[in-house]
């Protein structure tokens, strides 16, 4: 059956339902986007909060030698004392 041989009804009830389809597919795309959109929100949040992460973790490579340096400092009172006494600076 060809376009020629359809029916006025036929052809009607043809452009009817591809009116309709249309009008569906727009909703679902309008649909869509009102899901994709908030989902797009979350991930720039989920970004930023990554990206903040790596740079704490960054700031944080060094704390081992923060402790080095605390244990190191906490014997310079007894040497300088030491050297005070040493040098006949102190009694």
């Amino acid at each position: 059956m060809t376009i020629v041989a359809m029916s006025t009804g036929a052809t009607i009830l043809a452009w009817v339902g591809l009116v309709l389809l249309l009008v569906v597919a727009v909703l679902v795309w309008n649909m869509l986007a009102a899901i994709l959109r908030p989902l797009k929100e979350i991930e720039r949040y989920a970004n930023d909060i990554l990206e903040g992460g790596i740079g704490i973790a960054k700031n944080l490579d060094g704390a081992e030698q923060i402790v080095r340096t605390r244990e190191l400092a906490s014997g310079v009172p007894g040497l300088a004392v030491a050297y005070l006494k040493k040098a006949g600076l102190l009694r």
